[in-house]
C-alpha cells in the first residue's frame, strides 16, 4: 500500500513517537510511506528509515497558515496515488477532510488525545471514515462527543521497540555529550514541554530541594521542548541556584531518547515515554497532566491500560504524592524491589505493546477502510486510449484487456472511453462514452475503481503534444474523482519537449501502478524521473489474443506485408517496397498479402504498392477485427511491418518478421521479443531487405522455435497485466 501520514510536526511527544515507529514498521513489510508535518526532531529519522517527508505548516490554526497548508496538502495528494491518508492530529485530519472534498481518498485518523469539543474547536474536526483510539475512554470520547459509530472505532497500542528501549542500551555517547555522570540517582521526565503536558514538570521542580535532601547523588533530567520550556528552565534554574549545584538539567527536544531513559534509576510521565521506559526496565511513576496514577505495579495495570497511561479522572498530580512515590523508591532504595518493577514493565509492554501489533491494527483498518471505499464505487474500471479510430493495434489491445479482465472476473462492469461509443458498445458488449465528454468522464471517475490507460504508446509527444495532455488529463481526472490509476502495458517516449518532460513526471508519479511492454520504455521512464510507483516490466496484451476464421482464403504459400502512411518515408517508399514484394515472389514462389492494420492511413498506400508490383499481389482489405488479421498472420511465412501490432501478432504465431522502422519502439519491441531484423522507412535499403528475407527462408525452422518458447513467456507475461488489474479493483 501507498500510505500517507500526516500530523502536526514531529518533535519529542508521544503521538509523534508512535506514528515514526509505525511509519517504520510499515515501511519494514512493504509499503510505500509518505509522512507529511511541519517538521522537527524525527524527521532524520525517518528519512534514515527510507521514508519520504515532506514539510507543510500544519501545526498551526491561523487561518493564512491553514489556507496555505490545505494548498500544499492538497498539491501532494493530486500528485500522488495513496491507497489510504491517515491523520493523527486535530489540525492535519481537519485540513485532509477539506481536501477530500475535492479529491475523493479512503481517509482515517488516529485519537491519540482528547480535545477541547467547545465551539469553534468543535468544527476544525474531521474523524475520517474510520479511527483508532490509543484507549477505550478515548473510544469512548469519540462515541459521546462526536457521534462516531463504535464499529467504525479500532483500539490500537502505543508499539514500542523493544530492541531500541532495551535495559542493555549504551547510553555512554549521550552521557559524555550532555555530561551525565555515572553513579547518580537520576529521576528522567520526558515530555513535550507545552503547558497542557509539562505540570509534572514543575511538581518535579518544586519537590527537587526536598528530594535532594533525602536521596544520595540526586538528579532530574527533564527532556522535551514546547511552549512552556521557558517557563519551566526559569523555576530549574530557581531551584538550581537554591540547591546550590546543577541538580536539574534541562535538554530540549531530543531524540535519543532511548539512551536519555537508559541513564535514569527511575522515570517519571505518561503516555508513550512512560512505556519507552517500562519497556528499557525503569519504574515508572505515571503522573501528568490529567491525572496520577503512581508507581507502576500489578495492581495498577487495568487503570493503565485503560487511560492508555495517561491517568485521566485519576486524581490529580500533587507535589505531596509525587514526593511520597519518588521518596518510597529511592531514599532506601530496594534494588531487588526495584528491578522486580522494571522486569514487570518490560514484561507488560511485551505483552500489550507491541510495535508488530500496532502496525496490525493500522493494516486492518487501512483495508477494511480500502475494501469499503472500493465497494461503494458501483464501475470497476474505465479504459482510457486510442479507441474507437479502426486501428487494429489498438482495437487488439482493448479486446485483450477485455477478455483478460472477464476472464478473472466475470461480472466486471467496464467502460470505455471512444471515439466512437455506440461502435465500441456493439464490438465489445461494454459501456462507452465519448472520449472528448470531460464532463461525463469527470463524473464517471467519482464512481469508478480503476481507470486503465492504455495500452500502446499513448505517453509521447511525437504525435502531438495535444494527444498527450489529452492522456495525462484524463488520469488527472481520475485521480481526482479517487479512482486508481493504471498505466497498462504502455510504450513510453519519445519525448521531445522539456516542458512535457515535467507534466508526465508530475502526473506519472501519482499513478498507482506502471506495467510496461518493452525494457527501452523502462528507461524513459527513469530518464523523466518517474520513480513512485510500482513499475513491471510485463508485455504487450495482444500476446494473449488468439486467431479467427478470416474472410480472406490463400491458396498458395505467402508472405505478410503492412506498411502505413508516414510523414518521413523514403521519397520512393512504394516503388521499393514493391520492388522487395517482387523479389520475394519471384525467388520464394510466396504470394504478397497486404494488410492494412489501420484502413484511414494503410488502405492508400497498400494499394499504390501493389500497383507498382510486376508480381500479382493481394490486398486484405475487408478484415474487420484483430483476431481474423493474427489468422492471416499465423499462416504466412513471414512478415514485414511497420505497425507495431502486426510485429506483435506475428510473433505470438512464432512467424518471423522484418521491422520497418518509423517509431523508435519498434526496434525496442522486435529486440524485447527476441528479433533484430530492422530497416528504418526513411533510407529503405532493399538490399537488406532482401538479405533478412533470405535469412529467414533459409533459417526458418529455427526462427520459428525460438520464437514459440519466447513467445510463451510474453503470453504470460502479458497475463500479469490482468492479475494487478484485478489486484488494484479488488483492494
Amino acid at each position: 500500500m501507498k500510505i500517507l501520514m500526516t500530523t502536526m510536526k514531529l518533535d519529542i511527544g508521544g503521538a509523534e513517537t508512535h506514528i515514526v515507529e509505525l511509519s517504520k514498521e510499515l515501511k519494514r513489510r512493504g509499503h510505500d510511506i509518505c509522512v507529511v508535518s511541519n517538521g522537527g526532531s524525527y524527521v532524520r529519522e525517518l528519512e534514515e528509515s527510507g521514508i519520504t517527508h515532506c514539510k507543510v505548516p500544519l501545526q498551526s490554526k491561523s487561518p493564512s497558515n491553514m489556507i496555505r497548508a490545505y494548498r500544499m496538502l492538497k498539491k501532494i495528494i493530486l500528485e500522488n496515488s495513496f491507497d489510504i491518508v491517515h491523520a493523527h492530529a486535530r489540525i492535519p485530519a481537519f485540513l485532509c477532510g477539506m481536501v477530500r472534498r475535492r479529491v475523493k481518498f479512503p481517509f482515517v485518523t488516529t485519537a491519540h488525545w482528547v480535545f477541547n469539543v467547545k465551539f469553534p474547536l468543535n468544527i476544525l474536526t474531521d474523524w475520517g471514515d474510520r479511527s483508532l483510539a490509543v484507549s477505550e475512554d478515548i473510544k469512548q470520547y469519540l462515541i459521546d462527543n462526536y457521534g462516531l459509530k463504535p464499529d467504525k472505532i479500532g483500539i490500537t497500542n502505543n508499539g514500542i521497540d523493544g530492541a531500541k528501549f532495551s535495559p542493555d542500551t549504551d547510553w555512554s555517547e549521550t552521557a559524555a555529550e550532555l555530561g551525565l555522570e555515572r553513579g547518580k540517582t537520576r529521576i528522567v521526565y520526558i515530555s513535550r514541554m507545552d503547558a497542557d503536558r509539562s505540570l509534572a514538570a514543575h511538581k518535579l521542580i518544586a519537590i527537587s530541594d526536598e528530594l535532594d535532601k533525602k536521596i544520595k547523588d540526586m538528579e532530574i533530567l527533564i527532556v522535551g521542548g514546547g511552549d512552556d520550556f521557558e517557563n519551566v528552565k526559569s523555576e530549574a534554574d530557581a531551584k538550581n541556584a537554591q540547591i546550590g549545584r546543577e541538580a536539574i538539567k534541562l535538554t530540549g527536544s531530543r531524540t535519543d531518547i532511548n539512551r536519555l531513559i537508559a541513564s535514569g534509576k527511575i522515570f517519571v510521565g505518561v503516555s508513550r515515554a512512560a512505556l519507552e521506559a517500562m519497556s528499557s526496565e525503569k519504574p515508572c511513576i505515571i503522573a501528568g497532566n490529567e491525572g496520577y496514577i503512581g508507581i507502576f505495579a500489578p495492581d495498577k495495570l487495568d487503570v493503565s491500560i485503560s487511560t492508555n497511561f495517561c491517568c485521566r479522572d485519576c486524581g490529580d498530580t500533587t507535589e505531596e504524592k509525587l514526593k511520597r512515590d519518588i521518596l518510597s523508591l529511592l531514599e532506601n532504595p530496594d534494588e531487588e524491589k526495584l528491578a522486580e518493577l522494571g522486569r514487570y514493565s518490560r514484561e507488560t509492554v511485551e505483552k500489550y505493546y507491541s510495535v508488530g501489533a500496532m502496525a496490525n491494527d493500522a493494516e486492518k483498518m487501512y483495508k477494511s477502510e480500502i475494501s469499503e471505499y472500493l465497494a461503494e464505487r458501483p464501475l470497476d474500471v474505465a479504459i482510457s486510449g486510442y479507441y474507437g479510430y479502426e486501428n487494429s493495434g489498438d482495437d487488439a489491445v482493448l479486446k485483450a484487456i477485455i477478455n483478460g479482465l472477464r476472464a478473472k472476473k466475470p461480472d466486471i462492469n467496464i467502460t470505455v472511453l471512444s471515439k466512437k461509443p455506440s461502435e465500441t458498445k456493439r464490438i465489445y458488449n461494454a459501456d462507452a462514452v465519448y472520449r472528448y465528454n470531460i464532463l461525463k468522464i469527470s463524473q464517471l471517475m467519482k464512481r469508478t475503481k480503476l481507470l486503465i490507460s492504455g495500452g500502446g504508446s499513448l505517453i509521447q509527444d511525437v504525435t502531438s503534444t495535444r494527444s498527450l495532455d489529452y492522456y495525462l488529463n484524463i488520469i488527472h481526472l481520475a485521480k481526482r474523482g479517487g479512482a486508481r490509476t493504471m498505466l497498462y502495458a504502455n510504450g513510453i517516449g519519445p519525448i521531445e519537449s522539456r516542458a512535457n518532460h515535467r507534466k508526465i513526471r508530475r502526473v506519472l508519479n501519482g499513478v498507482s501502478l506502471i506495467t510496461l511492454r518493452e525494457r527501452s520504455s523502462l528507461d524513459e521512464l527513469d530518464a523523466l524521473g518517474v520513480t513512485s510507483p510500482v513499475i513491471k516490466l510485463t508485455a504487450d496484451p495482444a500476446f494473449a489474443l488468439k486467431a479467427s476464421a478470416a474472410h480472406l482464403k490463400i491458396k498458395e504459400d505467402y508472405f505478410v506485408i503492412s506498411i502505413r502512411r508516414w510523414k518521413l518515408l523514403d521519397s520512393k517508399f512504394e516503388r521499393k517496397i514493391a520492388e522487395f514484394a517482387d523479389y520475394v515472389s519471384a525467388k520464394y514462389s510466396l504470394k504478397a498479402v497486404f494488410v492494412p492494420m489501420q484502413p484511414t492511413f494503410d488502405t492508400e498506400i497498400s494499394k499504390r504498392a501493389v500497383s507498382l508490383m510486376k508480381h500479382k499481389g493481394v490486398l486484405a482489405d475487408k478484415l474487420t477485427n484483430a483476431e481474423q488479421i493474427i489468422e492471416i498472420i499465423s499462416g504466412a511465412k513471414f512478415i514485414a511491418g511497420m505497425r507495431l501490432h502486426t510485429l506483435i501478432y506475428a510473433a505470438s504465431c512464432s512467424v518471423p518478421s522484418i521491422g520497418l522502422i518509423y517509431d523508435p519502439k519498434i526496434p525496442s519491441v522486435m529486440s524485447y521479443m527476441g528479433q533484430n531484423m530492422t530497416v528504418s522507412v526513411r533510407t529503405l535499403d532493399t538490399d537488406k531487405l532482401k538479405r533478412f528475407a533470405d535469412k529467414i527462408m533459409s533459417e526458418r525452422s529455427s526462427l520459428c522455435a525460438s520464437l514459440t518458447e519466447s513467445s510463451e513467456k510474453l503470453r504470460l507475461l502479458a497475463q500479469e497485466n490482468t492479475d494487478m488489474a484485478i489486484g488494484l479493483i479488488e483492494g
